[in-house]
Parts: structure tokens; C-alpha cells; sequence
């Protein structure tokens, strides 16, 4: 198993992101005052609730309560593990997430990355050595910058020139198991790829993980993909996707094809969004990869009937994953025609203008459902219904349910409360977002009071949501020596404070992460503080700790008073007595700084 990610690059990487641009990725997000503005992406409402703080790189919503850094960000809109967010946000950032151990099973995967990366170089050396093969290339429009963009090769007619190339440096084994190779009847071994256009396949890091083949003349298969292997997995895996984030950055839109060729000479078209699967149907998990990097994705078929096949399968793995800003549009091509026909005939801008006129998948579910239902009779309408309702129990988002509902209920001519009963839901029933209204509810902030519970309330969440302040003052040191989990809890975000001078609010919070007290401090940094300057928070904050303090001696006076078992000791006596004194002081804050 990879080992722990290093706190430094952690924190290098969150000095790195922009919340407000990878929150807008998928929030249309509106400048309000210091801060940014949208309506929750994790629950419904009409008024925005969600603000996001540049300053503090730290998002809260004063509805539901959802609150916390880019990390946790990705962890709940993605639906993404702690290090799955790490690796997202460092591969938009053109990092590679270190380890500070590596398991055997990492390690025991390095020879094949290593064989299949030579085993790329090969064919991209072959392939200059080949004529015939560069004129394939040529005549499909792709000239040597596309070929060297996206290492494209040439796999050799003969039965082991791979095996016989590369066997002496990785062993039979490793040729076997990377995919490069097969084993023959004779035990000898036989190179997977023969007289083949190669696609070498990237994972996201822009490893070699495999490859596709494509026969330049008559024959069968035509395209032949590596097979299943510890580093290549068909079901998770995007060709050209490494591609395009290497070409485009801050990507708002893939475009989904069906083949290799499709991808690269969109890109030597100029296009660089283009995508494909690996010569399997778009699944489920294709699409939560995809939208890990995109909120809109284009998926593209061929005007015919097994096209039209190919979208339905599409529409019902993809309204399972709508949700928040997610949007999926279908593009149906001219008969015969695919994307790389269309952009040699019609060129990038006619390209361009098919994509903008693509249908949003709710107008691809109405039509796909009329082609097999007719609308005309009360018989296909009702049967439209049914199939209609059969589908949209598979939506998750309640939103996005609801209109589909609505969709159903005006194209079928059935009343919206009679598609809710087949639903299961009655149309007076709690809508499906009843879960985060339930969280309002038990989001309210701390309200202010006389106990110690308001006052470390009010003393953390200004030190965390202004850790960029001097705390350096008598009464935080006083309170921190105070003993007790309170005091334990802010020196250590003392000291993460001061080994770090200008650390975000975010980057704070990450430092806590495996603390059992993380949840509470991410709250606190959520929490309003009503509009307050730095130097107000900061007095405030001094003040909770002097007052904190003052409880603190008074609870220790009371225990050592009522200690009726035996008499003090003398160390006891002089601990009461400097108890006393300290109450006698007078503890206020700093006067304002020049």
C-alpha cells in the first residue's frame, strides 16, 4: 500500500490552490464584499448561503452547515477519499504526491511501468523506420507534432521482435504480465501488438499503462486494446485525458469520442478536450472519473441506430451521477461521419458549432423515450411513463429529479402527482433535500453565554479564522500552561502558527486532520464573527483567554479550599496564594497597535 503523505507537501500544495477557482469549477460563484457567493452545492435552496473566503481559503454555507477547505471540498462534492483529494489537487497543480514509505505492492508494480514505457519508446522508433505506416498517419490528417504529442508508434509485423527486443533487460515474466506479450503453445513468446498503429495509454500521471492497436489494412481485430493488468484496468481508464489537462489547464468541458484516432486529430485540429473509453461502453465509473476533472462532459454517437443504442446506455449510467453542477450533453453526428471525419471536412469551427448545438441530457432523455414510446397515443404515454419513472428512481440529486418529474409529467400528459405516487413520493411529501434542512437546524452558531464553553468558542475560532495575527501575549501563555485539553488544544495551534507565519486558515486546519477535535475546529472556523476587523477578533480572542484564565485559578482555589482529607503542603499554600494574587491582577488586552 502507498504510505502516509508528507504534512509539508500537504500544506505546499494547499499554498498552491485557489479555493475560489476550484470551487468555481463547479459553483457559478458571485464577488460579495471580501468574499464569494453561491447557492449551496450541497443542498437546495434559492437564496445563496455559501460563502467562500479567499483569505482564509475556507468555505461555509450558513444553511445546511457545510463547511472546510479544498481538500474536504473535493472529499464531499466528489465524493473522494483523503488521498484521492490530495492526488486531484496535485495533479492540477503538476505535482506528484510523494510517500514517505512505499508498500510492496507499489514497488512490485515498478518493472512493469518501467517495461511498458520502453516497450513505448520502441514502437515510437519503429514507427520512423516505417513508410508505410507514416503514410497511414499522413492520409488521416496527423502530422509529426500529433504523433509526438501523443507518442504514437508502430508495432512490427514479425511474431517477437518486441519480446526479443526488450526480453533480455525484463525476463519473460514481466513481458507476460505488463501485457506485452503472450505465451505460445511452444512456451516461446508471442508480441501482443503486430503490424499495428500504437496509442500508448496514460494513467494521470502520464505513466505508460498500456496500449491500443489499430491494423492499417484489411484484417480483424482492428483494434486491439492491452490487456487486464495491475496497472491497466479498461473500466477505469480514459485515453487522451492525461492529453488534455496537459493542454489545457483549467479544463471546463471534455468531449467523450469512441476511438483513438477520434482524439488525435481533434487535437491536430487544434481541439485538445477530446476523450475516449478503451474500446468499451461508458460506464458509471468512467463518468465520476471524468467529472473528478470537468463539470460538463459532451458525449458524442453516430446518427444510426446502434448510435442511438449507445446513448441509451450512456443516459442511463449518467443520471445516476448528476448531481450539483454536473451537466452531460449528447452530440449526435451525421451518418458515416465520426468526430475526426467531421473536423478534416468541416474544419475546428464547424466542429465548434456542432458541439454548442449538442442536447442537455433531459432533452436526450425526453427524445430517446418518444422514439420508442409514441407520445401520440394514450398507449405509448402511459408506457413512456412507466419507463420514464423506471429511470428517474436512479437519480440521486433532488433537483435535477424533480425536473425530470416536471419533464415527464408535461410531455406524457400525466398529472406531476400521479408520477410522484408511481415514485413512491406524494406530492406534498418532503422534498428529498428534508436531510440538509435537517442539518439547519442543527447547524446554529454558539450563542453567546457566561460559560467557559462560549469563551474557548469565541478565544479558537478567532485564532484559527486569523492565524496571520501576532498572537504572541502574556495571556495565551498563561492560559496555555493552565493544564488541561482547552489549554493542550491551543498551544498546539499556537505552535503550527508560529512555525508557519502566514498560514491560511486552511492550510491551519489540515495540520488536524487525524485529531479526534478536528470536526469541532473546522466548525469554528465556519462560524460568524459578525463583521469583526482583525484587531477586534484579536481582542476579543484576549480577552476570552484572560477570562478563561481567571476561571481556571478560581477552580483551582475552590479545589484546594475544600481539601478537608489533610492539611495543604507548604507547596500547596504558596500555589493558593499566587492563585490569589493572580485574580488580584487586572489582565487586559494589549491597547490597540500603532
Amino acid at each position: 500500500m502507498a504510505g502516509r503523505i508528507p504534512q509539508p507537501f500537504i500544506d505546499d500544495l494547499l499554498e498552491r490552490t485557489d479555493l475560489v477557482e476550484l470551487v468555481q469549477r463547479h459553483v457559478s460563484l458571485k464577488k460579495s464584499g471580501s468574499e464569494f457567493s453561491a447557492c449551496c452545492p450541497f443542498h437546495a435552496e434559492k437564496t445563496p448561503s455559501f460563502y467562500v473566503s479567499p483569505q482564509k481559503q475556507f468555505y461555509h454555507c450558513f444553511g445546511c452547515g457545510a463547511h472546510g477547505t479544498a481538500v474536504t471540498f473535493l472529499m464531499e462534492y466528489e465524493n473522494l477519499s483523503f488521498p484521492e483529494a490530495i492526488d486531484q489537487l496535485a495533479e492540477w497543480a503538476g505535482l506528484e504526491v510523494p510517500r514517505e514509505s512505499t508498500g510492496p505492492d507499489t514497488e512490485s508494480l515498478a518493472p512493469l511501468l518501467e517495461a511498458l514505457a520502453a516497450a513505448s519508446r520502441f514502437y515510437v522508433d519503429q514507427l520512423r523506420q516505417t513508410p508505410a505506416a507514416i503514410d497511414y498517419l499522413k492520409a488521416r490528417g496527423i502530422d509529426g507534432s500529433t504523433a509526438r504529442d501523443f507518442s504514437l508508434g508502430w508495432a512490427p509485423a514479425g511474431a517477437d521482435t518486441l519480446a526479443r527486443a526488450l526480453g533480455n533487460r525484463f525476463g519473460t515474466e514481466t513481458l507476460l504480465a505488463a501485457g506485452l506479450a503472450a505465451r505460445r503453445d511452444d512456451g516461446s513468446l508471442r508480441d501482443r501488438f503486430r503490424a499495428r498503429i500504437v496509442f500508448p495509454i496514460r494513467d494521470r500521471r502520464g505513466r505508460v499503462i498500456g496500449f491500443g492497436g489499430r491494423l492499417i489494412e484489411a484484417g480483424e481485430p482492428k483494434y486491439l486494446n492491452s490487456p487486464e493488468s495491475a496497472v491497466f484496468h479498461k473500466g477505469h481508464t480514459i485515453y487522451g485525458l492525461y492529453e488534455a489537462r496537459r493542454a489545457e489547464t483549467r479544463l471546463a468541458e471534455l468531449v467523450v469520442t469512441e476511438g483513438y484516432m477520434d482524439v488525435v486529430g481533434l487535437a491536430r485540429a487544434g481541439f485538445r478536450r477530446a476523450v475516449a473509453c478503451m474500446g468499451t461502453a461508458l460506464t458509471r465509473g468512467h463518468l465520476e472519473l471524468l467529472f473528478r476533472q470537468v463539470p460538463r462532459l459532451v458525449l458524442c454517437f453516430d446518427g444510426d441506430a446502434a448510435g442511438r443504442r449507445a446513448a441509451w446506455r450512456s443516459l442511463e449510467q449518467a443520471l445516476p451521477v448528476i448531481q450539483g453542477m454536473r451537466e452531460v450533453r449528447m452530440l449526435f453526428l451525421p451518418e458515416g461521419e465520426d468526430p475526426d471525419s467531421l473536423v478534416r471536412h468541416e474544419g475546428l469551427e464547424g466542429w465548434e458549432r456542432r458541439l454548442a448545438g449538442s442536447s442537455v441530457l433531459s432533452e436526450t432523455f425526453m427524445h430517446l423515450l418518444g422514439e420508442h414510446y409514441p407520445l401520440e397515443t394514450a398507449e405509448g404515454r402511459s408506457q413512456c411513463a412507466h419507463a420514464a419513472v423506471t429511470l428517474i428512481r436512479t437519480v440521486a440529486d433532488p433537483l435535477f429529479r424533480t425536473q425530470l418529474c416536471d419533464l415527464v409529467a408535461e410531455h406524457t400528459r400525466t398529472p406531476r402527482a400521479q408520477i410522484l405516487e408511481m415514485l413512491g413520493e406524494s406530492a406534498d411529501a418532503p422534498d428529498r433535500a428534508a436531510p440538509a434542512q435537517a442539518r439547519i437546524r442543527t447547524a446554529r452558531q454558539d450563542r453567546p453565554g457566561q460559560g467557559a464553553s462560549h469563551l474557548w468558542t469565541a478565544l479558537l475560532a478567532r485564532v484559527i479564522q486569523c492565524p496571520q495575527e501576532d498572537w504572541r501575549d502574556p495571556a495565551l501563555e498563561r492560559l496555555r500552561s493552565a493544564g488541561g485539553r482547552g489549554p493542550e488544544i491551543l498551544g498546539a495551534i499556537l505552535d503550527r502558527i508560529r512555525a508557519n507565519p502566514g498560514i491560511t486558515t486552511a492550510r491551519l486546519l489540515e495540520q488536524f486532520r487525524e485529531e479526534t477535535y478536528f470536526a469541532r475546529l473546522m466548525s469554528l472556523a465556519g462560524q460568524s464573527l459578525g463583521g469583526e476587523d482583525a484587531e477586534l477578533s484579536r481582542r476579543v480572542a484576549l480577552d476570552s483567554a484572560n477570562r478563561l484564565f481567571r476561571e481556571h485559578c478560581r477552580e483551582r482555589i475552590r479545589d484546594l479550599s475544600a481539601r478537608v482529607d489533610r492539611p495543604l503542603s507548604e507547596e500547596e499554600r504558596a500555589e493558593l496564594r499566587g492563585l490569589q494574587s493572580l485574580l488580584a491582577c487586572d489582565f487586559r488586552p494589549d491597547e490597540p497597535r500603532e
